[in-house]
């Protein structure tokens, strides 16, 4: 924990350098900060949106070292005539590609409202998607390996080989250092070049789902920075890795046992996970079987988006009940990343990188046995599939961060928007947020399912647009 609070001191410090690195700086500053502050992104047309390039420090504690280059896109304001500034938006995931989440979803992200005031402008983090460097990991084989593992039958001891080998793999085949520069404290310094280079003294922030972390942490570090900042879906910076596995294994279990009241089959999953347990269901036309890992995966996604994906997991079960494993394969194929012809999707590695780099995790055998148990015995569903997100961790670098309350002292207000049926960012860690903030606000959403932002409720939306509009929030404890 010295050696954490040491680095992050050291973070730290380096903000006043970045503060330094206005576009107002000298042109003689010797600052090796400086010339990053100073930067004027170039923007080119890039189908109906804007694209440039961000250059930042791998390593700000070495500025002069090697660097990332980040792609950066922008969706101008429709009425440029009321544009209110400049709205960032981070979708999280970890490791989603800001700039194909603008591309493809900006109509169904955010309402008329933002998109004709604000310039909206998305990056790729540090690391991820089309970042230069980016973080690569094992072949494809060997991820099907690694995926392969039952998470909860495979003894913990060749779980945690696999996780370790999947981390080595990871550094061999990445930049120099990459492994251990992907942290969202770091990404948060990226941010505010990103600020500079937009010629922005303030900006506007919507962080969604894990967005919310390296947001949170941008506040803690720039909070003068911010005229308005959303946070919706909130992801804890005050919790260990292991807890948050465990806080997102009861929060999911509470849902998937709401799903099984709904729709009156705990009768019909309990009876597949025991086949499954013993048996693997065969997919027709493929050589492949699928195992309890597949109907985890079916559960651990029908919770997150009850309204559309209820449907689907309905039908891969009843197609299981029936010997079938299709659709069971399906959803275990799509929580790790494999497309149907065996690649796999960089995001979902990359991803890992981030997990593992922002929080402290167990680095032995004995630990991830015991955080396995802990997520199993939160949920018997779906917790040692959550808990595997954890296995890379034993063998990755140390991390860059370690909980901390976060309170963004100075700030303006931080909307946090949390739902109480969230299976992914639990309710209360909303709550608990909204309440270390120095000028925190809680809006509450009563729903089921993961963030609460343009899924129909008018009360929601209204009051994030109408606060990043105005910058006036909704009174804290508002409930919709």
């Amino acid at each position: 924990m010295t050696r954490l609070r040491s680095r992050l001191a050291a973070f730290a410090a380096t903000a006043a350098l970045v503060v330094a690195a206005a576009p107002a700086a000298p042109a003689q500053s010797t600052d090796p900060l400086a010339g990053f502050g100073r930067q004027t992104l170039t923007w080119a047309p890039c189908g109906t949106f804007q694209c440039a390039t961000l250059t930042v420090p791998q390593d700000y504690l070495n500025p002069t070292g090697p660097v990332f280059h980040l792609p950066v896109i922008k969706a101008p304001a429709g009425d440029p005539a009321h544009r209110a500034g400049t709205l960032l938006v981070n979708p999280g995931g970890p490791a989603i590609s800001g700039v194909e989440f603008l591309r493809n979803y900006l109509p169904y992200a955010l309402s008329p409202t933002l998109t004709a005031d604000f310039d909206v402008v998305a990056w790729d983090t540090r690391g991820v998607a089309g970042s230069d460097p980016a973080l690569h990991c094992q072949d494809d084989a060997g991820l099907d390996a690694y995926y392969g593992l039952d998470p909860a039958a495979t003894d913990a001891a060749t779980l945690v080989r696999a996780g370790r080998t999947y981390a080595a793999a990871c550094r061999a085949n990445s930049a120099p250092g990459l492994t251990s520069r992907m942290g969202s404290i770091a990404g948060a310094f990226d941010t505010d070049v990103l600020r500079s280079a937009l010629g922005e003294a303030k900006i506007n922030y919507f962080g969604t789902s894990y967005g919310t972390f390296p947001a949170a942490w941008y506040a803690q570090l720039f909070p003068t920075h911010l005229r308005a900042l959303v946070l919706d879906g909130m992801f804890s910076p005050a919790v260990t890795g292991q807890q948050a596995v465990t806080a997102q294994a009861a929060a999911a279990e509470k849902e998937v046992q709401y799903y099984e009241s709904v729709k009156g089959n705990r009768a019909l999953i309990d009876s597949l996970a025991a086949k499954l347990r013993t048996t693997p269901l065969p997919v027709p036309g493929s050589t492949r079987t699928v195992g309890p890992e597949g109907l985890a995966a079916a559960l651990a996604v029908a919770v997150e988006d009850p309204a559309n994906t209820w449907p689907i997991v309905d039908q891969a079960l009843a197609q299981a009940a029936a010997g079938d494993g299709t659709g069971l394969l399906g959803f275990q194929d799509g929580w790790s990343g494999r497309h149907p012809d065996g690649t796999h999707v960089p995001r979902i590695y990359q991803g890992q990188g981030i997990w593992c780099t922002d929080h402290v995790w167990p680095t032995t055998q004995t630990g991830y046995a015991a955080m396995r148990s802990a997520a199993e015995a939160a949920s018997p569903h779906v917790g040692a599939l959550l808990a595997e997100s954890g296995l890379p961790c034993t063998g990755w670098n140390p991390p860059t961060a370690f909980p901390l309350p976060l309170t963004a002292a100075g700030s303006p207000p931080i909307l946090v928007v949390s739902t109480t049926g969230d299976p992914s960012t639990p309710y209360q860690w909303g709550v608990d947020a909204a309440r270390t903030f120095e000028h925190g606000v809680l809006l509450t959403f009563q729903d089921h399912g993961h963030t609460a932002y343009e899924r129909g409720n008018d009360c929601i939306d209204t009051d994030i647009d109408d606060y990043l509009v105005t910058g006036t929030p909704p009174a804290s404890g508002t409930v919709c």
